[in-house]
Protein backbone atom coordinates (compact mmCIF):
# COMPACT_ATOMS: atom_id res chain seq x y z
CA UNK A 1 0.00 0.00 0.00
CA UNK A 2 2.86 2.36 0.65
CA UNK A 3 4.49 1.84 -2.76
CA UNK A 4 2.95 4.91 -4.29
CA UNK A 5 3.97 7.05 -1.29
CA UNK A 6 7.64 6.49 -2.20
CA UNK A 7 6.99 9.28 -4.66
CA UNK A 8 7.19 11.72 -1.74
CA UNK A 9 10.86 10.84 -1.34
CA UNK A 10 11.79 11.58 -4.95
CA UNK A 11 12.96 15.16 -5.77
CA UNK A 12 10.25 15.57 -8.40
CA UNK A 13 10.90 19.28 -8.79
CA UNK A 14 13.98 18.30 -10.81
CA UNK A 15 11.69 17.32 -13.68
CA UNK A 16 10.25 20.02 -15.93
CA UNK A 17 7.83 17.99 -18.03
CA UNK A 18 4.81 15.76 -17.57
CA UNK A 19 5.59 12.09 -17.20
CA UNK A 20 3.58 8.91 -17.75
CA UNK A 21 4.58 5.32 -16.96
CA UNK A 22 2.60 2.12 -17.50
CA UNK A 23 3.55 -1.48 -16.85
CA UNK A 24 0.92 -4.18 -17.00
CA UNK A 25 -2.06 -3.05 -14.91
CA UNK A 26 -0.07 -0.33 -13.15
CA UNK A 27 -0.20 3.29 -14.29
CA UNK A 28 1.60 6.40 -12.98
CA UNK A 29 1.19 9.94 -14.32
CA UNK A 30 3.00 13.09 -13.14
CA UNK A 31 1.86 16.63 -13.94
CA UNK A 32 4.13 19.64 -13.39
CA UNK A 33 3.62 23.37 -13.17
CA UNK A 34 6.47 25.92 -13.08
CA UNK A 35 8.99 23.07 -12.69
CA UNK A 36 7.21 21.84 -9.54
CA UNK A 37 5.07 18.77 -9.11
CA UNK A 38 1.36 19.62 -9.27
CA UNK A 39 -0.41 16.27 -9.35
CA UNK A 40 0.29 12.55 -9.30
CA UNK A 41 -2.25 10.08 -10.66
CA UNK A 42 -1.89 6.36 -10.04
CA UNK A 43 -3.69 3.10 -10.74
CA UNK A 44 -1.88 0.21 -9.02
CA UNK A 45 -2.76 -3.40 -8.28
CA UNK A 46 -1.65 -4.70 -4.89
CA UNK A 47 -2.42 -8.31 -3.87
CA UNK A 48 -4.76 -8.53 -6.85
CA UNK A 49 -6.83 -5.52 -5.75
CA UNK A 50 -7.07 -2.25 -7.63
CA UNK A 51 -5.89 0.94 -5.87
CA UNK A 52 -6.31 4.19 -7.76
CA UNK A 53 -6.45 7.91 -7.03
CA UNK A 54 -4.36 11.04 -7.03
CA UNK A 55 -2.02 13.19 -4.95
CA UNK A 56 -2.52 16.91 -5.48
CA UNK A 57 -0.09 19.62 -4.31
CA UNK A 58 -1.98 22.85 -3.68
CA UNK A 59 -0.19 25.81 -2.06
CA UNK A 60 0.67 24.65 1.47
CA UNK A 61 -1.54 21.55 1.40
CA UNK A 62 -1.36 18.05 -0.03
CA UNK A 63 -4.57 16.22 -0.96
CA UNK A 64 -4.37 12.43 -1.16
CA UNK A 65 -7.40 10.61 -2.60
CA UNK A 66 -7.18 6.81 -2.62
CA UNK A 67 -9.75 4.23 -3.76
CA UNK A 68 -9.45 0.51 -3.04
CA UNK A 69 -11.70 -2.29 -4.28
CA UNK A 70 -11.29 -4.69 -1.37
CA UNK A 71 -8.99 -5.08 1.61
CA UNK A 72 -8.88 -7.21 4.74
CA UNK A 73 -9.00 -5.47 8.11
CA UNK A 74 -5.52 -6.82 8.95
CA UNK A 75 -4.02 -5.24 5.81
CA UNK A 76 -5.96 -2.05 6.46
CA UNK A 77 -4.36 -1.75 9.91
CA UNK A 78 -0.90 -2.26 8.42
CA UNK A 79 -1.55 0.52 5.89
CA UNK A 80 -3.24 2.90 8.30
CA UNK A 81 -1.28 6.19 8.59
CA UNK A 82 -0.32 6.93 12.20
CA UNK A 83 2.29 9.72 12.24
CA UNK A 84 2.74 11.79 15.41
CA UNK A 85 4.94 14.91 15.08
CA UNK A 86 6.99 15.84 12.02
CA UNK A 87 8.39 19.39 12.05
CA UNK A 88 10.14 18.80 8.72
CA UNK A 89 6.82 18.39 6.93
CA UNK A 90 5.68 21.94 6.15
CA UNK A 91 2.51 21.04 4.26
CA UNK A 92 -0.87 20.09 5.64
CA UNK A 93 -2.03 16.63 4.51
CA UNK A 94 -5.67 15.83 3.77
CA UNK A 95 -5.99 12.07 3.34
CA UNK A 96 -9.20 10.51 1.97
CA UNK A 97 -9.51 6.77 1.44
CA UNK A 98 -12.60 5.02 0.05
CA UNK A 99 -12.80 1.23 0.29
CA UNK A 100 -15.56 -0.70 -1.46
CA UNK A 101 -15.33 -3.73 0.84
CA UNK A 102 -13.41 -4.31 4.05
CA UNK A 103 -13.38 -7.97 5.12
CA UNK A 104 -13.55 -8.46 8.89
CA UNK A 105 -14.11 -12.22 8.95
CA UNK A 106 -15.49 -14.99 6.72
CA UNK A 107 -18.99 -14.02 7.87
CA UNK A 108 -18.78 -10.24 8.09
CA UNK A 109 -17.73 -7.31 5.88
CA UNK A 110 -18.16 -3.54 5.85
CA UNK A 111 -19.11 -1.86 2.56
CA UNK A 112 -18.62 1.64 1.11
CA UNK A 113 -16.08 2.65 3.75
CA UNK A 114 -14.61 6.14 4.06
CA UNK A 115 -11.55 7.30 5.99
CA UNK A 116 -10.84 11.03 6.36
CA UNK A 117 -7.58 12.02 8.01
CA UNK A 118 -5.94 15.43 8.58
CA UNK A 119 -2.28 15.89 9.49
CA UNK A 120 -0.65 19.28 10.07
CA UNK A 121 2.84 18.85 11.61
CA UNK A 122 1.07 16.36 13.82
CA UNK A 123 -2.17 14.39 13.91
CA UNK A 124 -5.26 16.64 13.83
CA UNK A 125 -8.39 14.56 13.29
CA UNK A 126 -9.80 11.36 11.82
CA UNK A 127 -13.16 9.87 10.87
CA UNK A 128 -13.92 6.36 9.62
CA UNK A 129 -17.35 4.96 8.82
CA UNK A 130 -19.10 2.60 6.42
CA UNK A 131 -22.07 3.30 4.16
CA UNK A 132 -24.62 1.54 6.40
CA UNK A 133 -23.15 3.05 9.59
CA UNK A 134 -22.45 -0.42 10.98
CA UNK A 135 -19.18 0.94 12.38
CA UNK A 136 -17.83 4.39 13.20
CA UNK A 137 -14.57 5.63 14.72
CA UNK A 138 -13.71 9.29 15.13
CA UNK A 139 -10.94 11.25 16.84
CA UNK A 140 -11.84 14.93 16.86
CA UNK A 141 -10.43 18.04 18.56
CA UNK A 142 -12.47 19.65 21.35
CA UNK A 143 -12.80 23.29 22.42
CA UNK A 144 -10.30 22.79 25.25
CA UNK A 145 -7.60 21.64 22.82
CA UNK A 146 -7.84 17.95 23.74
CA UNK A 147 -9.10 15.22 21.42
CA UNK A 148 -12.03 12.88 22.02
CA UNK A 149 -12.45 9.33 20.75
CA UNK A 150 -15.88 8.10 19.74
CA UNK A 151 -16.48 4.46 18.79
CA UNK A 152 -19.62 2.66 17.65
CA UNK A 153 -20.30 -0.81 16.29
CA UNK A 154 -23.57 -2.64 15.62
CA UNK A 155 -21.69 -5.94 15.98
CA UNK A 156 -19.43 -5.89 19.01
CA UNK A 157 -18.44 -9.53 18.51
CA UNK A 158 -16.96 -8.79 15.09
CA UNK A 159 -15.21 -5.68 16.42
CA UNK A 160 -13.46 -7.67 19.17
CA UNK A 161 -12.65 -10.40 16.64
CA UNK A 162 -11.04 -7.88 14.26
CA UNK A 163 -8.97 -6.43 17.09
CA UNK A 164 -7.88 -9.97 18.09
CA UNK A 165 -9.29 -9.40 21.58
CA UNK A 166 -11.64 -12.38 21.51
CA UNK A 167 -13.45 -14.52 18.96
CA UNK A 168 -15.97 -15.81 21.50
CA UNK A 169 -18.45 -12.91 21.64
CA UNK A 170 -21.51 -12.91 19.38
CA UNK A 171 -23.47 -9.79 18.44
CA UNK A 172 -24.03 -6.88 20.77
CA UNK A 173 -24.22 -3.11 20.22
CA UNK A 174 -21.03 -1.31 21.22
CA UNK A 175 -20.37 2.33 22.07
CA UNK A 176 -17.19 3.89 23.41
CA UNK A 177 -15.95 7.34 24.42
CA UNK A 178 -12.61 8.51 25.70
CA UNK A 179 -9.67 10.90 25.50
CA UNK A 180 -6.98 10.69 22.84
CA UNK A 181 -3.40 11.86 23.32
CA UNK A 182 -1.47 9.63 20.90
CA UNK A 183 -2.23 6.43 19.02
CA UNK A 184 -0.44 4.56 21.81
CA UNK A 185 -1.69 6.78 24.65
CA UNK A 186 -5.43 7.09 25.28
CA UNK A 187 -8.28 6.06 27.58
CA UNK A 188 -11.58 4.65 26.39
CA UNK A 189 -14.69 3.39 28.20
CA UNK A 190 -16.47 0.71 26.16
CA UNK A 191 -20.07 -0.37 26.77
CA UNK A 192 -21.79 -3.32 25.08
CA UNK A 193 -25.47 -4.29 25.31
CA UNK A 194 -27.19 -7.62 24.56
CA UNK A 195 -24.56 -10.12 23.45
CA UNK A 196 -23.82 -13.80 23.92
CA UNK A 197 -20.77 -15.98 24.52
CA UNK A 198 -19.83 -18.79 22.14
CA UNK A 199 -20.73 -22.11 23.76
CA UNK A 200 -17.55 -23.66 22.33
CA UNK A 201 -15.30 -21.10 24.06
CA UNK A 202 -12.79 -22.27 26.66
CA UNK A 203 -14.35 -20.21 29.45
CA UNK A 204 -17.99 -21.05 28.68
CA UNK A 205 -18.02 -23.69 31.44
CA UNK A 206 -17.07 -21.00 33.97
CA UNK A 207 -19.97 -18.84 32.80
CA UNK A 208 -22.34 -21.81 32.70
CA UNK A 209 -21.42 -22.88 36.24
CA UNK A 210 -21.71 -19.35 37.62
CA UNK A 211 -25.29 -19.09 36.37
CA UNK A 212 -26.59 -22.34 37.86
CA UNK A 213 -28.36 -20.29 40.54
CA UNK A 214 -29.86 -17.95 37.93
CA UNK A 215 -33.15 -19.85 37.69
CA UNK A 216 -34.54 -17.69 34.87
CA UNK A 217 -31.59 -18.28 32.52
CA UNK A 218 -31.60 -22.00 33.38
CA UNK A 219 -35.30 -22.36 32.52
CA UNK A 220 -34.87 -20.40 29.28
CA UNK A 221 -31.52 -22.02 28.41
CA UNK A 222 -29.97 -18.56 28.01
CA UNK A 223 -26.90 -18.93 30.21
CA UNK A 224 -24.73 -17.81 27.29
CA UNK A 225 -26.59 -14.48 26.97
CA UNK A 226 -25.60 -11.24 28.73
CA UNK A 227 -27.25 -7.85 29.06
CA UNK A 228 -24.34 -5.49 29.61
CA UNK A 229 -20.56 -5.15 29.52
CA UNK A 230 -18.56 -2.11 30.61
CA UNK A 231 -14.77 -1.94 30.33
CA UNK A 232 -12.62 1.14 31.09
CA UNK A 233 -9.48 0.75 28.94
CA UNK A 234 -6.21 2.64 29.35
CA UNK A 235 -3.46 2.29 26.76
CA UNK A 236 0.13 3.31 27.40
CA UNK A 237 2.64 2.12 24.81
CA UNK A 238 1.97 -1.54 24.07
CA UNK A 239 0.15 -2.18 27.35
CA UNK A 240 -3.65 -2.14 27.67
CA UNK A 241 -4.89 -2.04 31.27
CA UNK A 242 -8.48 -2.17 32.53
CA UNK A 243 -9.93 -1.73 36.01
CA UNK A 244 -13.39 -2.42 37.41
CA UNK A 245 -14.78 -3.97 34.26
CA UNK A 246 -18.35 -5.20 34.73
CA UNK A 247 -20.47 -7.81 32.92
CA UNK A 248 -24.13 -8.52 33.76
CA UNK A 249 -26.38 -11.38 32.72
CA UNK A 250 -29.62 -12.29 34.47
CA UNK A 251 -28.86 -12.19 38.20
CA UNK A 252 -25.11 -12.74 37.67
CA UNK A 253 -22.44 -10.04 37.70
CA UNK A 254 -18.74 -10.35 36.84
CA UNK A 255 -16.17 -7.79 37.92
CA UNK A 256 -12.58 -7.89 36.64
CA UNK A 257 -9.32 -6.01 36.22
CA UNK A 258 -5.99 -6.75 34.54
CA UNK A 259 -3.74 -5.88 31.63
CA UNK A 260 -2.78 -7.20 28.21
CA UNK A 261 0.03 -6.84 25.69
CA UNK A 262 -1.40 -8.00 22.34
CA UNK A 263 1.94 -7.66 20.53
CA UNK A 264 3.48 -10.18 22.94
CA UNK A 265 0.27 -12.28 23.15
CA UNK A 266 0.22 -12.11 26.95
CA UNK A 267 -2.56 -11.07 29.32
CA UNK A 268 -3.60 -11.53 32.93
CA UNK A 269 -6.97 -10.88 34.53
CA UNK A 270 -8.31 -11.17 38.07
CA UNK A 271 -12.05 -11.32 38.60
CA UNK A 272 -14.95 -11.95 40.92
CA UNK A 273 -18.43 -13.11 40.03
CA UNK A 274 -21.59 -12.95 42.10
CA UNK A 275 -24.18 -15.54 40.99
CA UNK A 276 -26.98 -13.70 42.84
CA UNK A 277 -25.66 -10.16 42.54
CA UNK A 278 -28.81 -8.50 41.15
CA UNK A 279 -30.95 -10.49 43.61
CA UNK A 280 -28.85 -9.07 46.47
CA UNK A 281 -29.29 -5.53 45.17
CA UNK A 282 -33.03 -5.74 45.90
CA UNK A 283 -32.23 -6.10 49.62
CA UNK A 284 -29.37 -3.65 50.02
CA UNK A 285 -31.64 -0.81 51.22
CA UNK A 286 -33.45 -2.86 53.86
CA UNK A 287 -32.31 -2.02 57.43
CA UNK A 288 -30.12 -4.67 59.09
CA UNK A 289 -30.13 -6.84 55.95
CA UNK A 290 -28.24 -4.25 53.89
CA UNK A 291 -25.18 -4.74 56.12
CA UNK A 292 -24.76 -8.20 54.62
CA UNK A 293 -24.38 -6.87 51.10
CA UNK A 294 -21.68 -4.70 49.57
CA UNK A 295 -21.85 -1.93 47.01
CA UNK A 296 -20.14 -3.87 44.21
CA UNK A 297 -19.56 -7.42 42.95
CA UNK A 298 -16.40 -7.93 44.99
CA UNK A 299 -18.38 -7.29 48.19
CA UNK A 300 -21.31 -9.56 47.36
CA UNK A 301 -22.29 -11.98 50.10
CA UNK A 302 -22.17 -14.89 47.68
CA UNK A 303 -19.31 -14.60 45.18
CA UNK A 304 -16.19 -16.38 43.94
CA UNK A 305 -12.83 -15.36 42.50
CA UNK A 306 -11.21 -16.43 39.25
CA UNK A 307 -8.09 -15.74 37.19
CA UNK A 308 -7.37 -15.78 33.47
CA UNK A 309 -3.76 -15.97 32.28
CA UNK A 310 -2.81 -15.94 28.60
CA UNK A 311 0.69 -16.68 27.33
CA UNK A 312 1.00 -17.15 23.58
CA UNK A 313 -1.64 -19.60 22.39
CA UNK A 314 -2.15 -21.04 25.88
CA UNK A 315 -4.90 -19.68 28.13
CA UNK A 316 -5.39 -20.87 31.73
CA UNK A 317 -8.58 -20.32 33.74
CA UNK A 318 -8.27 -20.67 37.50
CA UNK A 319 -11.29 -20.77 39.81
CA UNK A 320 -11.06 -20.40 43.60
CA UNK A 321 -14.04 -22.25 45.15
CA UNK A 322 -12.95 -21.36 48.71
CA UNK A 323 -13.57 -17.68 48.08
CA UNK A 324 -17.31 -18.27 47.86
CA UNK A 325 -17.24 -18.90 51.63
CA UNK A 326 -15.30 -15.70 52.38
CA UNK A 327 -17.45 -12.82 53.72
CA UNK A 328 -18.16 -10.36 50.92
CA UNK A 329 -16.67 -7.23 52.45
CA UNK A 330 -13.38 -8.97 53.19
CA UNK A 331 -13.06 -10.60 49.77
CA UNK A 332 -10.50 -8.96 47.51
CA UNK A 333 -9.41 -10.55 44.20
CA UNK A 334 -7.58 -13.68 45.22
CA UNK A 335 -6.17 -12.27 48.46
CA UNK A 336 -7.06 -15.59 50.08
CA UNK A 337 -4.45 -17.28 47.85
CA UNK A 338 -1.73 -14.64 48.12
Amino acid sequence: MYKFLIIFLIPLQLFAYDFSFKKGDNLLELDFEDKLIKEIKFDIKINGQRNFGLINYHNNEIYIILNTDSISFDNFKKSFPKPQKNKKLNKKINFNWEISEMTISDEYSLFSNKLNYIYDKGFESMMFYDGKKEFELSILPQHDGNKQIYLFSKNAGQFFYAQKITKNMNGGALIGKGNFRKFNDYDLKIKVKDFSIDKDSKFYNLLFTSRMLDIFSVLQNTQDEFNYLEVPIYRKGKIFSFDHGLMLGGTVAFSFKGEANPSEKVASLNGTYGPLYLFEQNFKNIPFVKELFGKNVEESLLAADFKVIKNGNKTDFIFNPLSILTPGKTRNFFDIWE
